[in-house]
């Protein structure tokens, strides 16, 4: 499913869209799934981890395998074999638990995202900048669009190069702007697009449009990583025991080694 093409347009533009790795039935479930927890969250009965926008609406929910949404389908999602193939593909065998969580559309007013790289420094120097996009990738993410999506936008090829002086001016003062060479990934309901983190991107969201995008990353296992130095804030919840149990047998390996890395 996942082609040699697939891999070199991602390590070219920094992503790849393919359809049908998600079977009808499974489809469906999650869409029925990201609905209850969408509802769950609006209404305030469930808040395991939201990122809310100025209305006090979701536009990212994360917890999605808690306990506390009672939804399986999330982890047995991550645990689809086209999904552990590819990422093995990329990573390695050897992989750790990621992250998964909705991405959803505020309904009262839009909210845009700045455009950004996901390398933690927002304004690194040239070489500094360079240095990091050249490590090895040690996750593969993807979106997984339940309905139809153009929020996401790239620029391809940027995961291989410093910003130009007009990207820098935006990321740093203007990340609203637009940039010459943006692309949409526009997503039907059912596509998925694989996509690098390094590239310079943004999501951008209407509340005239709904949104309903499943996001997804493994994380490479290497035995020798040091502990995390702080447990990030955003994953605190899945410290609770709860958690493992709540989990498929499947995916303990991989919870378990994400677990060793937290000092909490």
């Amino acid at each position: 499913m996942i082609t040699e093409e697939h891999k070199k347009q991602y390590q070219t533009e920094g992503y790849f869209v393919v359809d049908g790795m998600v079977p009808v039935a499974m489809f469906e479930e999650l869409r029925a799934a990201c609905w209850r927890v969408k509802k769950k969250v609006r209404e305030g009965t469930v808040d395991v981890y939201t990122h809310w926008a100025d209305t006090s609406e979701p536009w990212c929910i994360r917890g999605l395998i808690a306990p506390e949404f009672d939804e399986p389908i999330f982890a047995e999602y991550m645990l689809h074999q086209p999904f552990m193939d590819c990422t093995r593909s990329f990573l390695g065998n050897e992989l750790r638990l990621g992250w998964i969580d909705l991405r959803t559309n505020p309904h009262h007013q839009d909210f845009p995202g700045g455009w950004h790289r996901d390398i933690g420094n927002r304004d690194p120097k040239l070489e500094e900048e360079m240095e990091e996009l050249k490590r090895p990738i040690n996750n593969l993410r993807w979106y997984l669009a339940l309905v139809d999506d153009d929020c996401l936008q790239i620029i391809p090829g940027s995961q291989l190069r410093n910003r130009t002086e007009c990207e820098r001016e935006c990321l740093v003062n203007s990340p609203h702007d637009d940039l010459p060479e943006q692309k949409v990934i526009a997503l039907k309901a059912g596509q998925v697009a694989f996509w690098c983190g390094k590239t310079i991107h943004r999501g951008s969201m209407r509340m005239d449009i709904e949104r309903l995008t499943l996001a997804a990353s493994w994380r490479k296992w290497e035995k020798d990583e040091a502990l995390e130095e702080k447990v990030d804030n955003r994953f605190e919840w899945r410290l609770d025991e709860s958690i493992r149990d709540f989990l498929p047998p499947a995916m303990h390996v991989y919870y378990d080694r994400w677990r060793t890395l937290q000092k909490g």
